[in-house]
């Protein structure tokens, strides 16, 4: 089984539950008490365009949607393996998660589910000075992130990735986020699938 075939989840495929996302408030919570750690107010969806279909159509879909209360529009890159990210801000968690479910259903709707690969969530340090700030960070607030929270979609899983510098990360760490979130996620059962993404455009 290839590197492709790990992050897309083509063995023993789960069928993706896109609310489980809703999920992340309420670890953010235990993320918040226990480890120090708040929403960067960063997420972003990651996804393979199909070729020769109408990528520019569908962005502007995405960001129609997004726009609809008034909202920003997600900001696209593309990745040096050539995958495709939407990045969406917000300083209020839900409404972060609930703008990353948007872009994952939208895309799955038109068809592009079999292209979708994981959706990603910023954590950032609790600032020193504020240290019974609430979850939500403050009004237009971005955080500097330091670990995030990956949905795999062909998973239906969640997994810590803690990076500490190029192409280095903190297995420990993310171990010990594992058992803080496991009642609130459905965590990846396996660490094989814990796939590293480095230079996340989500950080």
């Amino acid at each position: 089984m290839g590197l492709l075939d790990t992050i897309l989840g083509r063995t023993k495929p789960v069928p993706s539950n896109l609310d489980a996302l809703f999920g992340i408030p309420s670890a953010s919570i235990t993320l918040q008490s226990a480890a120090g750690l708040v929403c960067s107010g960063r997420a972003g969806v990651c996804y393979k365009a199909p070729s020769g279909q109408g990528i520019e159509q569908m962005q502007e879909e995405i960001d129609r949607l997004l726009t609809l209360d008034g909202g920003e529009p997600g900001v696209t890159s593309e990745d040096s393996f050539g995958y495709r990210w939407v990045v969406v801000t917000d300083s209020d968690i839900e409404a972060l998660v609930t703008r990353i479910h948007m872009v994952n259903s939208s895309l799955a709707d038109a068809g592009w589910g079999p292209q979708l690969l994981c959706s990603v969530i910023g954590l950032a340090p609790l600032p020193p000075s504020a240290p019974d700030a609430p979850v939500v960070v403050g009004p237009g607030a971005v955080q500097a992130s330091t670990a995030f929270l990956v949905y795999l979609f062909k998973r239906g899983t969640f997994y810590p990735f803690v990076p500490t510098g190029h192409e280095q990360r903190s297995t420990e760490e993310e171990l010990r986020l594992r058992s803080l979130v496991a009642d609130d996620l459905r965590v990846e059962d396996d660490l094989a699938r814990w796939f590293p993404l480095w230079d996340l455009p989500v950080g």
